[in-house]
């Protein structure tokens, strides 16, 4: 090294040494020496040629401040190995810094004036890096955070001091922007990295030196570094998060990440593969997402804020993922990069779900969300701080008023926050992927079938090589999705977040009017404490007005969770955490069968599929496990459900809440599955008599009782099932005749495609409607079984004789032939099965004379030999223990119609105004209706309101209690039937 020494350095040394540094000490942190003579032997530097030549024990503080400078300053000519010729200023300060902690710790005195020297160096490195250029400091740090090990402190502690020390000495937004342009490079350097890795081959050590930026609250700027650096501009799209460092962390997961992007795992499996080792890191990687997010989110209340606005402002960019069409465009190329992937959304919502572990059991600090927050205008957000973008926008559980103002709280927490934040990315995330699943696996039954029949024809063929790949690839994706939704720590986060959710939902609907007034003083509504208040109604007493701003996705999330349970046949964690069986019971109660709580009636049938789940026996039709529960057994509240359910029922029929015919349907059919579990158990049984009795005290009600109202749409849907499930049966037999004779071989390519297409189709609504025909059918078994005289009622009577009588010819009569198609299992058309059912219906009823009437009277159906041709088919099918009781049937009902055909002929010539206008039969109990003033019979207009409230003469409204009975009328028809019998007597 050549010898520069500076004329100037001895200057610093005659100042006084009184206070100043043992030049031992020097040499010990440092590793350099300003003694020529001293510093011979030992791995230190000598810089006695550079700065001054000296022997003095006790060196001046400037003097090593100058020395520590100019060794600095040397790194371009050091030459030696060891720490002592360390060129890298960082490097070289940071070993001097944990010599000196070291030292400090041996209660070495002196040590605290160089550690401040040398965190004053630092800082200038930091500060003026020009200075030492060309080093790098970006890499020096990664290099040190990288060798760092768990058990030593000062790397974390030197990094936290040195930044603090260049806040102190600069501006903020100068000392800002001093860090960012040394840290900037290295977090890109980062971001490159994260972006080649995967789940299996991402490195462990990201998160150990992202850590360095979260983990001391002294050094928050560093946070904000980071926060900052991974931010996008406002206006980003919702792809554009996945491009910063956060996004790349994100979408590290089990689905590729990118919406495009291969599946990289589950080749060649059985679609009920799962592997515990992938869930493993997936599980271990959003953890450590997690505990960045959380790390960032306690550092300071400005880092706080702009992290919640990184979630908001990315949910927001990503609320198109929530819209049904999401789900079906996936190859869009124009959507590709306006929405993020499935893979980012899904660990974004695990992230979010561990974020909200204290608001479950056993804390429960759920109860301090409030439930206004989404009635908080944009304007007003700063203010009350609300971070989510268009709260306001969200569809809630009831309508609000044009112009009505609805209420908000004085200011919003952090639980309330995660809360709504948690619930919207689940919309955005899960809810999509649960969708994507089920089309996907739709679409793999397809395949296969269509690959089975290409192999047995011809297995070589290039179309049985494309089918193949695409049965390979479609098992890919549905065991990628379904391990990515189904991984055990966040099915269990999610369902403990879940369950929180439906006890807040209870509380706050079920809020008693004093509590929702001391909160309106305070202006904070949320529900405090756990009140477990029984249910008392349909609806509670008071609903308190912010249910106005409760949204409806709480409700549709937590049912999408339980739907997607019922068909994922897994084990769940819900199998075996039995507390959130009754939250969610209690929930699905409450809200069911209330539209005074939920206006939305497709939201409320969904809760019927989310019930469904929780049938101790799953229904036939179901390929999932058996589920252990006993909540309609032991709950408090389980006597309520046959009333919900049926509320539920009539209401996705009713006037103004109708929903198309097959999401209709859709919707009915675990609600059957829930009826006949109900049906094995007593006290439900007990339940459903309750209310028949309730409706035939109240047939003439303002609004026509519930269970009759249930009743005649199961009637309705009976008729329409087994009507249309016929008519199609009729025309694929057509279809299959054509086919077997030939006549398809004439036709063009385009032609013979188009009939299999129809055929096909055909099939499907048959499969459909006979499987919900049969359960229609099976539940009116089951309820006349125990509930036989509202069925038999004047307004009821003749539905159901038309209807057993119309069925049961079509399938024993002379032309059931008409029907018979090949592979019945395969359109589940089981017309032996419905027979018996019907026989049985016949069975249960028959004990009532009106019944036996009302089947004689029908004429389009009924005929002398109709019983004759059941019996014949019963015993056909195994249905012989019935025989005797339809004979006696068939003699009862040709009796009864023998006599009622007497009567008949003897009134054959009614006056014209003595008869029904509707059906043209003979009054027995007329009134008047009060709008068109027309005179009808009793049971004619009670039938024509259980379906229609309206007048059916000129459309008026119209309640039964509005009808005046036309008691003159009346009199005159009573006196002229009993004037013709006697006349009759006297004549015989």
């Amino acid at each position: 090294m050549t010898s520069v020494q500076n004329p100037f350095a001895a200057l610093l040394q005659e100042g006084s040494t009184a206070d100043g540094v043992s030049h031992k000490l020097v040499e010990e942190i440092l590793l350099f020496t300003l003694n020529k003579e001293g510093g011979g032997s030992k791995q230190i530097l000598c810089l006695s040629d550079v700065v001054v030549d000296t022997s003095e024990e006790t060196l001046c503080e400037n003097l090593v401040a100058h020395a520590l400078f100019e060794r600095l300053m040397l790194s371009d000519t050091l030459e030696g190995n060891g720490e002592a010729w360390e060129a890298q200023a960082i490097t070289y300060l940071h070993g001097a810094f944990a010599r000196c902690e070291r030292l400090e710790g041996a209660k070495k005195t002196g040590s605290a004036k160089i550690k401040e020297l040398i965190l004053d160096n630092a800082s200038t490195c930091m500060r003026q890096p020009d200075l030492f250029a060309p080093q790098s400091f970006a890499t020096q740090w990664l290099e040190l955070f990288e060798q760092a090990s768990e058990h030593d402190t000062s790397t974390q502690e030197f990094l936290v001091l040195v930044a603090c020390k260049v806040v102190e000495e600069d501006e903020p937004i100068e000392a800002l922007g001093a860090l960012k342009a040394i840290f900037y490079p290295l977090l890109t350097e980062l971001h490159k990295l994260i972006a080649k890795d995967n789940l299996v081959t991402i490195k462990k050590n990201i998160f150990w030196v992202l850590g360095f930026f979260v983990k001391d609250k002294r050094a928050a700027v560093l946070g904000e570094i980071l926060i900052d650096y991974t931010t996008p501009n406002p206006q980003a799209k919702g792809g554009e998060y996945m491009d910063t460092l956060l996004g790349q962390l994100l979408c590290i997961s089990i689905l590729p990440k990118t919406q495009t992007g291969k599946y990289e795992f589950f080749q060649q499996l059985s679609i009920t593969q799962t592997d515990p080792a992938l869930w493993g890191l997936l599980s271990h990687h959003q953890q450590s997402t997690f505990q960045l997010f959380k790390q960032l989110l306690v550092l300071s209340p400005e880092i706080k804020r702009k992290t919640m606005q990184w979630i908001a402002n990315c949910l927001d960019a990503n609320v198109s993922r929530g819209h049904l069409w999401n789900s079906m465009s996936l190859n869009l190329e124009q959507t590709m990069y306006s929405t993020a992937s499935d893979a980012f959304m899904t660990s974004l919502c695990a992230v979010l779900t561990r974020l909200c572990a204290p608001l479950c059991v056993p804390s429960l600090k759920v109860l301090l969300v409030d439930p206004t927050y989404c009635a908080v205008a944009d304007n007003d957000r700063q203010a009350k701080g609300v971070s989510m973008l268009k709260a306001h926008d969200e569809t809630c559980l009831l309508p609000t008023a044009e112009g009505e103002e609805r209420l908000t709280a004085e200011k919003y927490n952090f639980v309330t926050e995660i809360f709504y934040m948690t619930h919207k990315c689940f919309e955005l995330a899960n809810r999509p992927c649960i969708e994507r699943l089920f089309r996907v696996m739709r679409e793999l039954q397809n395949t296969q079938t269509a690959y089975e029949d290409v192999l047995r024809s011809d297995p070589n063929n290039d179309l049985t090589k494309n089918l193949y790949r695409m049965l390979m690839e479609q098992m890919q994706q549905v065991l990628s999705i379904r391990n990515t939704l189904s991984e055990p720590t966040n099915d269990k986060e999610m369902l403990k977040f879940l369950e929180a959710s439906a006890i807040w939902l209870t509380e706050v609907a079920l809020m008693p009017r004093e509590s929702y007034e001391q909160a309106l003083d305070k202006r904070d509504f949320a529900p405090q404490i756990h009140r477990n208040l029984e249910l008392l109604s349909d609806t509670p007493p008071f609903v308190a007005p912010y249910m106005q701003s409760v949204p409806e996705s709480i409700i549709d999330n937590i049912s999408e969770y339980l739907n997607f349970c019922r068909r994922l046949n897994g084990d769940q964690f819900i199998h075996i955490y039995y507390s959130v069986h009754d939250a969610f019971f209690k929930m699905i109660l409450l809200f069911m069968g209330s539209s005074g709580l939920v206006k939305n009636p497709h939201l409320r049938a969904k809760l019927a599929e989310a019930l469904e789940f929780l049938l101790p026996t799953p229904s036939i039709h179901s390929n999932r496990q058996a589920f252990v529960t006993h909540v309609f057994d032991n709950h408090p509240d389980r006597l309520k459900v046959v009333r919900s359910l049926l509320n539920v029922f009539v209401s996705i029929e009713m006037t103004g809440q109708s929903v198309q015919f097959e999401q209709k349907f859709n919707y009915r059919r675990p609600m059957y599955a829930i009826m006949e579990f109900l049906w094995t158990k007593a006290e439900h049984v007990q339940c459903f008599r309750e209310l028949a009795i309730e409706a035939e005290e109240n047939m003439e009600a303002i609004e026509p009782p519930i269970f009759l109202r249930f009743i005649n749409l199961l009637i309705n849907d009976a008729i329409f099932l087994l009507d249309e499930s016929l008519s199609n049966l009729e025309q694929i037999k057509q279809l299959q005749q054509a086919q077997d004779n030939g006549e398809w071989n004439n036709l063009a390519q385009n032609e013979r495609q188009q009939q299999v297409t129809n055929l096909h189709h055909l099939g499907m609504l048959a499969r459909f409607d006979n499987i919900l025909g049969r359960d229609t059918i099976n539940l009116l078994k089951l309820l006349t079984t125990e509930i036989k005289s509202i069925f038999c009622h004047n307004s009821m009577v003749d539905r159901i004789a038309a209807m057993l009588n119309y069925f049961l010819l079509h399938l024993v009569g002379p032309r059931k032939e008409r029907f018979k198609v090949k592979d019945k299992k395969e359109f589940d058309f089981d017309p032996a099965q419905t027979v018996l059912e019907i026989s049985h219906i016949y069975i249960n009823l028959s004990t009532d004379d009106s019944f036996c009437l009302a089947v004689s009277q029908d004429g389009r159906s009924y005929s002398d030999q109709l019983f004759g041709y059941a019996e014949t088919i019963l015993i056909r099918i195994g249905g012989g223990q019935l025989i005797g009781d339809m004979s006696d049937i068939a003699a009862k009902v040709k009796k009864m119609g023998d006599q009622y055909k007497e009567e008949q002929e003897l009134l054959a010539d009614a006056p014209e105004d003595y008869l029904d206008p509707i059906i043209s039969s003979l009054m027995t109990d007329p009134v008047i209706l009060p709008s068109s003033k027309v005179t009808v019979d009793r049971s004619t207009i009670a039938r024509h309101l259980l379906s229609d409230q309206t007048d059916p003469f000129n459309r008026e409204p119209l309640t039964m209690d509005k009808v005046k009975s036309n008691v003159a009328l009346k009199q005159e028809i009573e006196q002229w039937i009993e004037g013709k019998r006697s006349a009759a007597r006297c004549k015989s």
